[in-house]
């Protein structure tokens, strides 16, 4: 942790996590109370699971941030029966001034995350999990961490655990004690001189504190409260939360539960088919398959990447309707496919004028393969790389422009010099005209866009006239 305003705020709330069980959750005794901590997560592990159920937790995480109370989150969680996967929701609350998300959803497997932002416009996503999610890094397991630490979606500090036999409120209890050397004073990196005034307890504390009380007969989580040494009752900084808890029967819940689509989330071989029959597109997709291998001494082509842009957009764009990659495994080269509406693609060379960057300097390269007609164009790829930086003004070309730059303005300059270079091209693209697209191959997407490097061995006009002859129309369920 950088300091000790960072551990009073996200570290002690994320781990500071009052946790009581509901007086009507079914005590199970175990046997003899833990006294190490690998003894204190095994019966943890082994309270939230039983037969046939699925362990329930809502818990208000409330915190003292400057003396200032206030409830910080409310969370609710599920761990399947065999504790390998959870579910929880959080809520941001009004005591909560960081900026983050209002509302999320988590759901965690052997895998990893996935989660979803209840209230934004981006797709849910899958993350594997760091070292630095893990509130308690002891845990045998992720979903025990889940657990102990109120499924709050932070990490925390590397704690100094040990076991003691306790009481809270009362109540017996078995108590995971954690604590962390602190040392933040004026001048030190988390308030450097000349800064904001701190709070004399957050220049004073030498230590943070954290205990995470089980019931002395079920191991199901009683409370878990979090200070600094310097304030011990928790009037200036700290947190707590109450956790109620319960056993749900299996079928009380969705049979999907626990699964990833639950929270909207698409795998990427979903999102991949979706994207290829898309009836939006309008066009068919040309391709090379998954995989190709020419074998013929170029390096053979896998880890496809699909990307849609706008299927069914307006017409005249510059962007293409869709774009599928095959890289080689190692820095052989790739493949780039762009696919355009007929006459899209000559739009998009107009807009551009001279700073297509095959207008100069160029030759070209034409004949058919069954009912396309292909172009093979051979450049230099020192343009704009080897002019005078003074001699081009980058313009952005305006999609749908109209009219569209003229050659040679002063808005858009022409990338031409003269004379053109003596040395063979060297930079290549096709287009592949089909009478339902065209698939340009490794052809630029912009201004200055005839940068080879990442062609590799697929930028020569052999490579070129390989691939176009190989492109195929892709059937469905490919």
């Amino acid at each position: 942790m950088g300091g000790l305003r960072a551990i009073a705020g996200s570290a002690l709330i994320a781990a500071a996590c009052l946790l009581v069980a509901c007086e009507d959750a079914e005590p199970a005794a175990h046997g003899a109370r833990p006294e190490t901590v690998e003894e204190f997560f095994a019966e943890l592990e082994q309270a939230i699971q039983k037969d046939g159920k699925v362990f329930h937790a809502t818990v208000e995480l409330r915190a003292v941030d400057n003396g200032v109370e206030g409830l910080w989150a409310t969370t609710e969680g599920w761990v399947q029966d065999g504790a390998e996967r959870a579910r929880a929701h959080w809520q941001k609350g009004p005591g909560n001034t960081n900026d983050i998300a209002e509302r999320t959803v988590h759901i965690y497997d052997p895998d990893g995350v996935y989660s979803a932002n209840l209230d934004g416009d981006d797709d849910p996503g899958f993350r594997r999990r760091t070292e630095a999610e893990n509130c308690l890094a002891d845990a045998p397991t992720p979903i025990v961490a889940q657990v102990a630490c109120g499924f709050l979606p932070f990490g925390g500090p590397d704690w100094q655990l040990s076991v003691e036999q306790s009481k809270f409120e009362g109540r017996a209890t078995v108590a995971l004690v954690g604590t962390y050397a602190v040392s933040s004073p004026v001048g030190s990196e988390e308030f450097p001189v000349g800064g904001p005034t701190p709070h004399p307890v957050m220049t004073a504390a030498t230590r943070a504190v954290y205990t995470l009380h089980l019931d002395a007969a079920s191991h199901l989580p009683v409370a878990s409260v979090s200070w600094v040494d310097s304030d011990p009752d928790r009037k200036v900084f700290g947190s707590e939360a109450r956790f109620q808890t319960e056993f749900l029967d299996d079928s009380s819940l969705p049979n999907d539960w626990f699964d990833p689509r639950s929270i909207g989330y698409v795998p990427p071989a979903e999102q991949e088919r979706r994207v290829l029959e898309d009836p939006k597109l309008g066009t068919p997709v040309y391709w090379l398959g998954r995989s190709f291998d020419p074998q013929n001494g170029l390096p053979p082509l896998g880890s496809l990447y699909v990307n849609g842009y706008q299927p069914g957009r307006q017409r005249g764009g510059d962007e293409p309707n869709i774009q599928i990659g095959l890289r080689s495994s190692g820095r052989g080269g790739m493949v780039r496919l762009d696919h355009y509406p007929p006459g899209d693609w000559e739009a998009f060379k107009q807009r551009l004028g001279g700073n297509f960057p095959w207008t100069w300097c160029s030759e070209m390269r034409e004949f058919t393969v069954g009912a396309a007609k292909v172009t093979i164009l051979a450049g230099y790829e020192s343009f704009p790389y080897d002019l005078d930086p003074g001699a081009v003004t980058v313009v952005p070309v305006t999609p749908g422009h109209d009219p569209p730059p003229v050659q040679g303005t002063l808005t858009v300059p022409p990338l031409k010099t003269e004379p053109c270079p003596a040395t063979p091209p060297d930079r290549f693209m096709a287009e592949v005209r089909f009478p339902d697209a065209t698939v340009v191959i490794n052809g630029p997407l912009g201004y200055g866009g005839q940068d080879g490097r990442p062609w590799g061995a697929y930028d020569t006009a052999e490579a070129l006239e390989v691939v176009a002859r190989a492109l195929r129309p892709r059937q469905q369920g490919e």
